[in-house]
């Protein structure tokens, strides 16, 4: 899936750690066998996973550089 990830977006393999940390929480967040009815999370936390934040592996992204006040007092 890490791999699928990768090469469908045509990003670099230095970007393999965030690909299968990526995996993992989707997987976590999936239907599982080993848990009828439910996703692996919400065998170990009790509640459903919220997953509305989720977005395309790959996709654009933009950071809001804020400036913070210093306080030297």
């Amino acid at each position: 899936m890490a791999r699928s990830m990768l090469k469908g977006k045509g990003l670099p393999n230095s970007l393999w750690s965030e690909a299968v940390n990526t995996t993992a929480y989707i997987l976590n967040r999936s239907p599982s066998k080993f848990v009828q009815n439910k996703t692996i999370y919400e065998a170990w936390h009790k509640r459903k996973p919220v997953v509305d934040h989720l977005k395309v592996f790959g996709c654009v992204a933009y950071a809001l550089l804020t400036k913070k006040k210093e306080n030297f007092d």
